[in-house]
Parts: structure tokens; C-alpha cells; sequence
């Protein structure tokens, strides 16, 4: 799907990834949806991309409330329409062994991101299949496809992302409505600072992949949309690890 002049919705909006993919969608004449908690991050990224002569609108909203995720799609709907593309994006999470996280914790990380893309997906589905057209992105990560100790409920937020991406596209496929996965190793942002604790649980194989930033992430992102791509895995040194660990499991914990 070409870009240009299309409706790009993206959660998580206000900082790391989703930031720098609003920022490059932009200069490449994409109309760009923000969302997020934080407003005035938020504000920070739209005014950059208007400054860049790009077009921004923001809506704030915590997509861990599901009561938050009906009012603001319904908000986005009658200002702007059905979006053409939907990235979604909001997502954290500590890594955490499963004996020192709560049910609470559990459910936190389980609501963001995984039941977060399934409302904001679900709220625009019926004018996608409509029209017959649209690209949904569902950003996971390598926790997808690996597991390792120390990150047990955030792997399953993670695997549950896939598993809905993956059952999504096989549905809306005869629409002609695209679905991708991306997947990326570590990324540079705040999160890690933020997570004190989770840094050290990278497993040592995993730990020697590059790290991408996020406006490398950005890029992988756009190239994959405008190709088409069900999956986009960056970088090659991640693809290589799934591929050797579908074989021989125990080598990349």
C-alpha cells in the first residue's frame, strides 16, 4: 500500500517507536492519527511533524481502559473516518519471573497491548471489510517467537499479539485486507530505564543482535507496509535466531 494521502492510525504514539514512525509516515505525505496517554508528548510529536509541513491530529487516551478505547475510536470516527492503516503499538511491561508477578500485574500486561489492538482493531473492523481494503500492523517483538526465563508474562502478552495477528489475517484475507506482524529485536527508547530489572533477563544469544533504533524501526515499518509483507523481522541476526530455535530450543535461552 502506498502511503501517501492515506489516514495512519498508530497507538503508543508519543515517544520511541510509534513516534518515529508517525514523524516518517508523515513525510511520506501520510496523514497521521496520534494516540496515546500522554498529552503532552503527544502535542511534542504532532508540532514537530507540522513544522516538517506534515499533517497531525492527537487524541489522548489510556488504552489499558476499554471504556477509554470505545470513546476515542468513536471520537476518531466521526472527525477523521476509518483510518486506511492501523498500527498498533501500545505496549510495556516489566520482564518478570511468574513467581513475583501478581494476577493484577498479569492482567495489566495482558490488557496492553494485546486487548488494546483487539479494540481499536474491533472498533474499525466493519468499515474496513466494507470497503474492502486497509492494512492492520500489530507490533510484538522477539518475545513471539522465543522464550526465556525472567520475562514470563510479558512473552505471553507477546505471543498473544501473534496469535491474534496471525487468526486476524486469515479472516479478513478474502476482504483484501492486509495484516503484518513486526517483530523486532531490541530497540533503543526509554523502556529499559523505565523497567529496571528487565535489561539483565536478555538471554546472552539475544543480546549480541544489533540494536535498531527507532528510526530504523520506522523504516522496517513503512517498507513493510508498502510491500505488503505479512511479517517483518529485523534485524536479519533475529530471523537467524527464530529459524535456529524452532530446531534447537535450548540454544537461544
Amino acid at each position: 500500500m502506498d502511503i501517501s494521502g492515506k489516514k495512519f492510525l498508530i497507538t503508543g504514539a508519543s515517544s520511541g517507536i510509534g513516534a518515529a514512525t508517525a514523524k516518517y509516515a508523515a513525510k511520506r505525505d501520510a496523514k497521521v492519527i496520534l494516540v496515546a496517554r500522554s498529552e503532552s508528548k503527544l502535542e511534542g510529536v504532532a508540532r514537530e511533524i507540522r513544522e516538517e509541513g506534515g499533517t497531525a491530529s492527537l487524541y489522548v487516551a489510556d488504552l489499558s481502559d476499554i471504556e477509554a478505547v470505545r470513546e476515542v475510536t468513536a471520537r476518531i470516527q466521526d472527525d477523521e473516518g476509518a483510518p486506511d492503516i492501523i498500527m498498533n503499538n501500545a505496549g510495556a511491561g516489566k520482564w518478570k519471573y511468574a513467581g513475583d508477578t501478581t494476577p493484577d500485574e498479569a492482567i495489566d500486561m495482558m490488557m496492553v497491548p494485546y486487548l488494546a489492538a483487539f479494540s481499536v482493531t474491533h472498533a474499525f473492523l466493519p468499515k474496513f471489510i466494507e470497503r474492502k481494503s486497509g492494512t492492520i500492523v500489530n507490533m510484538t517483538s522477539a518475545a513471539a517467537y522465543l522464550a526465556w526465563p525472567g520475562a514470563t508474562t510479558y512473552i505471553a502478552a507477546r505471543c498473544a499479539i501473534r496469535g491474534f495477528n496471525d487468526a486476524l489475517r486469515s479472516e479478513l484475507n478474502p476482504y483484501g485486507i492486509k495484516v503484518t506482524l513486526v517483530a523486532f529485536a531490541k530497540v533503543t527508547s526509554d523502556y529499559w530505564k523505565n523497567n529496571p530489572g528487565s535489561e539483565q533477563n536478555i538471554p546472552e544469544r539475544q543480546s549480541m543482535i544489533p540494536v535498531l533504533s527507532p528510526q530504523d524501526a520506522a523504516t522496517h515499518i513503512i517498507a513493510g507496509i508498502e510491500r505488503d509483507k505479512e511479517q517483518v523481522i529485523e534485524p536479519w541476526q533475529l530471523r537467524s535466531i527464530i529459524t535456529l530455535a524452532k530446531f534447537f530450543p535450548g540454544m537461544v535461552k
